[in-house]
């Protein structure tokens, strides 16, 4: 970690009653509840909240400092004119003083999942950090750099926007040796604008690592990706499952246990389920065996270990049914590809659809054309959460707003052997709807 007198001299901050300047702060923290004994506290500040206001809180806690963006009668305190700003520039600050690989993921979909696969493979031979869950925006991808340890060998980082511009900054911050984009599709739509738009944000990545001079890889299944890239002069390395590459495998079958399939002589049981998974895990594996020569023979086993994250298309089996969770959030992409991998469950399949939130101009469409194909897959479809009404109405489609009363609906047409898909964007909250039923989520 850095230095207090370091954190000064990077955030370009203004120290107040700093005792001791070569004191080096455990971590770093921007959350008052939950920060530990010798912790800097940063205070962020946002339209609905203002990290100032619980500066006794954290000091109380034990924070040895606090980055504030006000002038204010508080020790221990650097102020500096931005605070989200300081934050990632004391990110960068510490990120330069680690010469080991930083793989930065990005893409509409399938982020954490290829991280998680990647920091598993990496660590069978390398001391391998990833940041935590989702943290991957402006605050959680410099809060992540801060905790790399010495120690560590190799950082898997996922890079995640809603705003222009934010690539590049994330990029600044973390300062990638390997990037990987996993595909474009429309999300963040209305921070971002249209799909092409969407392109140009994400793609800033490919920039940065071609200006760092790094090593990228790209999704062939996008030929999007390789057009621009040969346009550039950026070179690149490529996987996929339905373009011919180095890393594309062979003998796919998806089903209700995982999905099969063969790279590259070793045959392969991923645990995790569907298209989108089975191009994550051929995405990890591509980067782990071609840059880091992880033995595929040795990677069968992390495949086969693998699980999802929380509500990340979980398959539960529940008194005789089948449950898709799929409520960590929702776009086209990740409702076409959950529509798929319920085609592979028996029927009677039921979907239990949220909104679709962040589309923008192109909301109406996207809803409109995937109530389409969620009456082509499932024998009933029901409606529910906050902002449904994005939905076009529809005869045979159950439009249930309050969520309890979907659940009630839900349980009365239950049968043995059903399959439910349950899947919206994280504001929907349609686990809910699992708790309601079977007691938790």
């Amino acid at each position: 970690m850095l230095s207090l007198d370091e954190i000064v001299r990077a955030s370009c901050g203004v120290p107040k009653d700093i005792n001791d300047p070569g004191l080096c702060p455990s971590g770093v923290s921007t959350d008052s509840r939950t920060i530990e004994q010798g912790e800097l506290f940063v205070a962020l500040a946002g339209p609905n909240f203002d990290g100032h206001n619980f500066l006794g809180q954290a000091f109380e806690k034990g924070a040895i400092a606090a980055v504030v963006s006000k002038d204010l009668p508080l020790a221990r305190t650097i102020r500096v004119a931005d605070t989200l700003m300081a934050l990632g520039d004391i990110a960068a600050a510490y990120r330069q003083k680690f010469d080991i690989p930083v793989i930065l993921i990005s893409g509409t979909n399938g982020k954490t999942t290829v991280k998680n696969i990647l920091r598993d493979l990496l660590s069978l031979r390398y001391k391998t950090y990833a940041n935590p869950g989702s943290f991957n925006n402006l605050v959680g991808l410099p809060v992540s750099v801060l905790a790399i340890a010495r120690n560590h060998e190799i950082a898997v980082l996922e890079a995640g926007i809603s705003e222009k511009g934010e690539m590049e900054r994330l990029c600044e911050i973390s300062r990638p040796t390997h990037g990987l984009l996993t595909n474009i599709g429309p999300g963040h739509l209305e921070g971002l604008g249209t799909l092409q738009e969407v392109f140009e944000a994400k793609w800033e990545l490919a920039r940065a690592i071609k200006n760092l001079g790094g090593v990228l890889y790209l999704n062939a299944d996008y030929p999007e990706f390789l057009k621009r890239a040969r346009t550039e002069k950026i070179t690149y390395k490529t996987f996929g499952v339905q373009t011919e590459t180095e890393f594309t495998p062979a003998d796919v079958h998806y089903g209700m246990d995982g999905t099969e399939f063969e790279l590259k002589g070793e045959e392969f049981h991923l645990l995790l389920l569907g298209a989108g998974n089975l191009c994550n895990a051929v995405a990890a594996l591509a980067v782990a065996s071609g840059e880091f020569d992880i033995p595929l023979s040795e990677a069968t086993q992390v495949l086969a270990e693998a699980k999802p994250e929380r509500w990340r298309l979980e398959h539960r089996k529940v008194g005789g049914l089948h449950l898709l969770i799929d409520s960590y959030n929702a776009n086209p992409v990740s409702m076409r590809e959950a529509f798929g991998l319920l085609t592979v469950f028996p029927s009677p399949r039921i979907a239990v659809l949220g909104a679709m939130l962040e589309l923008g101009d192109e909301s109406e469409r996207y809803h409109h054309e995937i109530l389409e194909l969620a009456r082509e897959t499932a024998d009933l479809v029901i409606i529910t959460g906050p902002h449904c009404e994005l939905y076009p109405r529809h005869e045979g489609v159950l439009f249930i707003p309050d969520k309890q009363k979907a659940a009630e609906e839900l349980h009365k047409r239950l049968v043995p052997g059903a399959s439910v898909l349950i899947k919206g964007s994280r504001y929907c909250a349609l686990e809910d709807i699992v708790s309601e039923l079977w007691g938790s989520a």
